[in-house]
């Protein structure tokens, strides 16, 4: 009976805990995505840009509310200013892939030229709140289309897989070892692939018109496994032993 009762005691406190910060966590996140809701329909009744579908409309305040939580509820840290120069480094060349994967950013092309002079930045409309407005910059060899949400997104990844880096780094294993060692850094890399920020991806077109639902389900799982890590990696060992 006494080995058993800590344990139960224990447990219970933690089942109170978890209980307690999905409550306090879900609380946040409706709040977050029914204001980014109002402000869309505010902006679709005054420009009668609408999307094609709800799940258009909708996607962006999604991206956007996993985002904005995820970064304001991490906190990375490293005592070795070394050690963060170069997890910086990493995860600054991770987001230009994922940028490059989604198709924000690409080679210079006439067709952006159309839209803005050349070496120039512009912004474009036309499309619903988090679609629009669009930061373009064409240069004379790359052309930059910074669609807000999945800017927000991406940004968000990478800034988990600083994160993740600046672990790593306190881990017994020493030092930053590369993407290689994280699954988590790795994984999420092919969740953009199905968001073409300027519908160039090619798996978009191969995916069809369900392609941005399919990388929003994608997105959502990268960022819950990177953000979520610690936990699944004490599940993990919890099942194991």
């Amino acid at each position: 009976m006494r080995s058993t009762e800590p344990k139960s005691a224990a447990k219970s406190t933690i089942d109170s805990d978890d209980l307690e910060w999905f409550v306090a966590a879900s609380t946040q996140l409706n709040l977050l995505f029914a204001i980014q809701v109002i402000a869309g329909l505010a902006f679709a009744y005054a420009t009668g840009e609408a999307g094609q579908r709800i799940t258009h409309f909708l996607i962006p305040f999604i991206w956007s509310t996993a985002s904005v939580w995820v970064v304001w509820h991490t906190r990375p840290d490293s005592p070795r200013p070394r050690v963060r120069i170069l997890a910086a480094a990493v995860a600054v060349a991770y987001l230009l892939a994922l940028f490059y994967l989604s198709g924000l950013l690409q080679s210079s092309s006439p067709l952006i030229g159309q839209l803005i002079s050349s070496n120039a930045i512009g912004v474009t409309w036309g499309r619903s709140l988090g679609w629009s407005p669009v930061l373009v910059y064409a240069g004379d060899w790359i052309a930059l289309t910074l669609v807000p949400y999945q800017t927000l997104g991406l940004v968000a990844l990478a800034y988990l897989v600083y994160d993740a880096l600046l672990e790593l780094a306190r881990s017994a294993i020493g030092g930053v070892i590369g993407l290689a060692a994280c699954p988590a850094c790795v994984g999420p890399m092919f969740a953009p692939l199905l968001a073409g920020g300027a519908s160039s991806s090619s798996v978009v077109l191969v995916a069809g018109r369900w392609g941005y639902e399919i990388a929003t389900v994608l997105f959502l799982v990268a960022i819950s496994i990177l953000y979520h890590r610690r936990r699944l990696r004490r599940l993990y060992a919890t099942v194991r032993n």
